[in-house]
This record gives structure tokens, sequence and C-alpha cells, in this order.
């Protein structure tokens, strides 16, 4: 999101509280999905009134305000010439708050991990299997992004569900048209080009059929993520390849407890786990190791009621991953008396999408403008200008 224009969009809890919803996917002008409306407490004890729920994803819609940093009005900047508060996308940081800006000496600049969160699972579910549109509604219904990878031969690709779980706030991928394992590029960019010309979207991110290596290359020169088939955790500016991003596929008819211990080994390691389902129990469709579908959302319940685990879709966590490792793997200038921080984002970035930084004191701005301190402990960063400067 712009400082100054806001947008909230997605399919949060209506308490807006620890996971919330998605932002829309950004379509190919750079606008985005809306669903919902919440009104939400401010910087400085401000209410704000917004068009959707946030958790993560870029953003242009209109939020109205009163108040704000300092008592700025509606849309404009705060006292001091410091930015009002802006919805970045990411999800509300667990915690109660009151954390007070850091007042040492300029310097410490550090991005937070998962956006303050232990850690951060995505729920993916590939090759438009009748079984998730037939419980799509329990599966919205939990209010937790998901990442829908689309098979677009099927005729399923074209039931118009996949247009309520767009506008609901989750992503759409690509998995191919024709699920091959040898493709040379050509079948993968049909699958994309269906998505964008059906959908008006832009597509960010993949899932390679059969986990075929020959997706790793074809995925680096158009996507900001691929994702594999492999079992392993995610951490912060780790070597994990984004083009060959492993995940979790549970057993057949797997128990709540078996995706529970994957949740918690990824909450103790603080890193991200991407789980993979195919599938319900009792479909039709083939579905490769279905599972329970009441398995899965006594599942994604309790994982919700951690509160301190981000759930969000592929692009949503994915973007903050890398913009994570872009920032930090960065370079440091003198400038103006302070220090001009900046990076380089990877190819294939999706645009509007922000870090959570923390200093040990000082000011951080960017384009001359103060950032607001948010009290849960950070300043928000937004990524697209590559630079920010911390002084005095």
């Amino acid at each position: 999101m712009l400082l100054g224009t806001l947008q909230l969009s997605g399919c949060g809890d209506d308490d807006g509280g620890g996971t919330g919803g998605a932002g829309g996917q950004p379509t190919t002008d750079g606008s985005s999905t809306t669903a919902g409306s919440v009104t939400s407490s401010g910087e400085g004890g401000a209410t704000s009134t917004s068009s959707g729920v946030t958790t993560s994803g870029s953003s242009t819609t209109t939020t109205t305000s009163s108040g704000g940093d300092g008592g700025g009005g509606t849309g404009g900047e705060g006292a001091g010439g410091e930015a009002p508060p802006v919805d970045s996308g990411l999800p509300p940081a667990p915690g109660a708050g009151g954390v007070p800006k850091p007042s040492g000496a300029a310097g410490g600049f550090k991005v937070i991990d998962w956006a303050g969160f232990a850690g951060a699972v995505s729920y993916t579910f590939d090759d438009s299997n009748s079984s998730q549109i037939q419980n799509y509604d329990a599966l919205n219904a939990l209010g937790v992004p998901f990442t829908f990878y689309l098979q677009t031969g099927k005729s399923e690709s074209n039931d118009p569900v996949w247009q309520k779980a767009l506008d609901d706030g989750h992503e759409l991928g690509n998995h191919s048209k024709s699920h091959s394992s040898n493709d040379d590029g050509s079948d993968t960019d049909a699958a994309t080009k269906f998505i964008e010309d059906k959908f008006g979207i832009k597509v960010w991110t993949m899932a390679a059929p059969n986990g075929a290596a020959v997706y790793t290359g074809i995925a680096r020169t158009r996507f900001l993520i691929n994702r594999g088939v492999s079992n392993a955790l995610i951490g912060p500016n780790d070597s994990t390849d984004p083009f060959t991003l492993p995940c979790y596929i549970p057993p057949t008819g797997a128990s709540t407890a078996a995706f529970d211990e994957q949740v918690t080994s990824a909450r103790t390691a603080k890193k991200w786990r991407t789980v993979l389902v195919h599938g319900f129990t009792g479909g039709s469709d083939g579905a490769y190791q279905p599972v329970q579908l009441q398995a899965f959302v006594d599942h994604v319940k309790h994982a919700k009621d951690l509160g301190d685990m981000w759930l969000d879709s592929v692009v949503n966590v994915g973007a903050y991953w890398r913009g994570q490792k872009a920032v930090t793997s960065g370079t440091s200038a003198p400038s103006d008396g302070g220090t001009t921080y900046s990076w380089q984002l990877p190819d294939h970035f999706p645009p509007g999408k922000y870090v959570r930084v923390t200093v040990t004191g000082g000011t951080l701005k960017q384009n001359g403008v103060a950032l607001p301190w948010n009290p849960h402990g950070y300043y928000e960063v937004a990524l697209d200008p590559e630079s920010v400067t911390l002084s005095p």
C-alpha cells in the first residue's frame, strides 16, 4: 500500500485479530480485489473505517480515518511531517502493543522475521480438484488466505468458485495446463495466460507438477516462487531456493494431530512451513492422498488459536521472506547526516509490499517523510522505493 492511499482486503476474522485475512491479489493494472469491512484502532488511539479486512497483499483503495499520529487529518500528514498511519497489508501483529519508540542512538536497523510472528504457514491446494470446489465454503469460512494452484487444462478450472476465491482474498497460482513433468515453458505460459485472461490478475507464484526439476528453471524467469514437493522448513535469510520451495504433503486420511505437528515444528523453529493438500476424502476426483475435511478444518482452527503464527498465502508470506532477504543483503551509505539503506528487489516481485523494521533510535524516512512508529514495536517500510534513510 502506498503512503496516504490505503486498501484493506481479504478473508480475515471479524475481530481482525492474529491471522486476519489476506490482501486481495493484485490485478494486472496494480489494483486489488476487496471484500468485507472492519473498523479498527489507528495510531494514537484514533479509529479508521476501511473496506475489507487486512493481513497482507498489495493495496490501492481508500481508507477514511479520523486523527492519526499527531492528529493528522484525513489522508494527510501527521504532526511534524510524519506520514499518517498506513495499512501495509501485513497482518496485525500479536501482542498487546504499547511498545515505546526507541530513544537510543540511531542504528540497529533490522528487519523483523515473519512480520513479528513466531513463524508462518501457507496452505496450498493443487490440481483444481472437484473436492476442493465442493468444500470451498467450509475452507473459506476458516478466514485464512489459501493458495489455489490451478491446472488450467481441466474443466474444473472454469468453475465460478475460483473467481469467488479471488474475491474472498485467496491467491490463484499456476500449476501448468497439462501437469507434465517435461515442460519447455509453453505449458506453463499457457496456464498463466488462462489465469490472467480469465481473472484479470497477475500470477506471482507456481507449483511444479509432480515436483519436476524442470520447473525450477522455468519459474526463475517468470515467477516470484515455485513450490516443490519435498518437505522442509524455510528460515529467514536462509539458502532455501525460492524456485524449489519445500512443502509438507500429508498422508492419505491424515489426522488433525499429524497436521498440528507440522505447525508445531515450524513454530518451535521460528520458520515457514508450506502445506499441500490435493483434495478431500469422499470425493470422486481421484485426488492424490486425500485427507478428511474435518481433520483439516480442526487443524486450521488450532493453528489460528495459537495466536502467534502467520497464516497466509504463498505470495504474501513469500514476498515478505524474499523482501527481507533483499533488504538484509543490501547496502548502507552515509546520507544527510544519517544512513541510507538500499536494496534491489528480485525479478517478478509484486508491488505494494512492506517489511517491518526495528532500530535502536533515530527516525526512519522514505521519500523525505518520517515513517510512523507502530506501538507493537516496529516501523513498516515500503519495499518499492528500494531505500530508506535512518537519521538521528
